[in-house]
């Protein structure tokens, strides 16, 4: 079974995960992908990650890449190769990058302007699937915002949202002191691989800021009316 593998909550027909790098995947794990039947998968990673680690695509299967964020400004966010060394030197005064990247990412990810693709496939009834590459952050939000869409109560989303940290625990790192790396920028590393309540409450914090609640950026941005919900409880939920 694939880590943080499965449907968002009420439907069975939405699913999220973590890397689907295909020289990784199992054969049991490339048959499960193949037995969901999925329409189209949505990977929320930047070009750079998706070259580095690029997906296993069920034949049959639709594949969009949307860049979530801006893979410059966020740069301590993502996991491809040249951030890991990036971040490996982060010392003295600059080691708070790494955090203060992570944290200040959540809004840029809540406002981002790709949501609308997902939208648009669920308008067609397709079959979903959608990940970055630990399946907390960027997926994280994108789960919390069709969680929303479909009726599901904020204490729900939350301890969803939470999940991941047991299905997908952060990695121990304290082999990284032998090569220089302080404990504080292992603290932060081990942060910024976990999912926390304060991420995902800033991130929803700012889009109340600045539209004055979820369901009047959805409206403001994507046109995501009351209708299009219903009818998207008509297709996805169980029940």
């Amino acid at each position: 079974m694939l880590n943080n593998f499965r449907t968002i909550s009420g439907t069975d027909k939405i699913w999220r995960s973590a890397t689907i790098y295909r020289k990784n995947l199992t054969d049991d794990e490339k048959a499960q992908l193949d037995s969901l039947g999925l329409d189209i998968i949505f990977d929320l990673r930047c070009r750079s990650e998706a070259r580095e680690k690029p997906d296993y695509v069920p034949e049959g299967c639709a594949y969009m890449r949307l860049n979530t964020i801006n893979a410059q400004k966020y740069r301590f966010v993502l996991t491809d190769l040249r951030s890991r060394m990036l971040a490996g030197h982060l010392v003295g005064p600059f080691e708070y990058k790494l955090k203060k990247n992570k944290f200040d990412s959540y809004p840029a990810i809540a406002d981002s302007p790709v949501w609308g693709e997902v939208f648009a496939a669920m308008d067609r009834g397709e079959k979903i699937l959608f990940h970055c590459t630990e399946g907390k952050d960027r997926t994280g939000f994108c789960a919390a915002m069709l969680e929303h869409c479909l009726g599901i109560s904020d204490d729900e989303i939350m301890q969803n949202y939470m999940l991941s940290n047991e299905l997908r625990p952060p990695k121990d790192r304290s082999k990284l002191r032998r090569i220089g790396f302080s404990q504080q920028l292992i603290t932060d590393i081990k942060y910024a691989e976990s999912t926390h309540e304060e991420l995902l409450l800033h991130a929803l914090n700012s889009v109340n800021e600045k539209y004055g609640s979820l369901d009047e950026m959805l409206l403001a941005k994507f046109d995501v009316t009351e209708e299009r919900k219903a009818k998207w409880k008509e297709v996805y939920c169980l029940g």
